[in-house]
């Protein structure tokens, strides 16, 4: 039986990977020349916290931390769904950096007091780093809720787009009751997500954007594409609890049914990134830098 944890470590490493090189993808066509800075050194922070979870589970599988992140086939990475998709425009790509870092802060918070002390010890380095990631989220996240009317518009839009994919950061993890029970991951994913929606609904509450809550609840129906034989399959075959307000906040209601991302199911827009993030790697086995 495989260790449990390799799972949790993969899903982190997986997430920041794929997330960092998705932003890295705005140098030099961010909308301000500072904004190639600042998207650039997320990107490259984001990269950084993978290379702690890979270092990680290189311990645990004895593989190399290059290896792990670059040298495995796009079903066997364990990374959500909502972070492989194309940056879209920069509403959309505001809307998921929002989304993706308050989920990641619910995440490490709870993880700082993870029983396995590597990974409760790992949190305090990448949590006085992601409070930069928290303050640029925010601050473009209100830049774009008081902008101009089509500002708004476009926010609007990659959060309702963004937020039902977003609920599968939370899918739980292959044998999650084992790492819950030891202590590993000190609260199911089930509650990890109640906080982040409390987190979430009050800054939207504060800046006018409750309908997101509202028409982006559920998350979107699997999609589906052609196969080599020419039929059709459902590569992301997840679903999962919508949202509902029920007195002054909003709950999930339901569970996760299938599988996505943390079980190795993608969507149609991992095989490109993929093939770009590990091209390097794959075309040059065992080169050293």
């Amino acid at each position: 039986m495989s260790d449990p944890r390799i799972d949790l470590l993969l899903a982190m490493a997986d997430d920041e990977l794929v997330i960092g090189h998705r932003h890295s993808q705005w140098t030099g066509v961010a909308p301000h020349l500072e904004e190639d800075l600042a998207f650039s050194s997320i990107a490259q922070d984001e990269v950084g916290h993978a290379v702690v979870w890979y270092g990680l589970a290189s311990e645990l599988t004895g593989k190399d931390p290059d290896a792990l992140g670059l040298g495995r086939q796009p079903d066997q990475y364990r990374n959500a769904i909502l972070v492989e998709r194309p940056n879209r425009d920069w509403g959309y790509t505001v809307a998921r950096h929002y989304l993706y870092d308050t989920a990641d802060d619910v995440r490490l918070v709870a993880l700082a007091d993870s029983a396995w002390r590597p990974v409760a010890d790992a949190t305090g380095a990448l949590r006085r780093e992601e409070r930069y990631h928290l303050l640029h989220a925010r601050t473009w996240l209100d830049r774009l809720a008081h902008g101009p009317v089509d500002a708004r518009r476009k926010l609007g839009e990659g959060l309702v787009a963004a937020f039902g994919e977003a609920l599968g950061l939370f899918e739980p993890l292959p044998a999650e009751g084992d790492l819950v029970a030891d202590g590993v991951l000190p609260v199911p994913h089930a509650e990890l997500l109640q906080r982040w929606l409390d987190m979430i609904a009050a800054d939207f509450d504060a800046l006018g954007l409750e309908r997101v809550l509202e028409e982006g609840a559920t998350m979107a129906d699997p999609e589906f594409v052609p196969t080599s034989s020419g039929e059709m399959e459902a590569p992301a075959t997840l679903s999962g609890p919508h949202v509902e307000r029920r007195d002054r906040g909003w709950v999930p209601v339901g569970e996760f049914t299938g599988r996505g991302g943390r079980h190795g199911q993608h969507s149609e827009d991992f095989a490109e990134v993929w093939q770009e993030m590990t091209g390097t790697y794959r075309a040059h086995p065992g080169a050293t830098w």
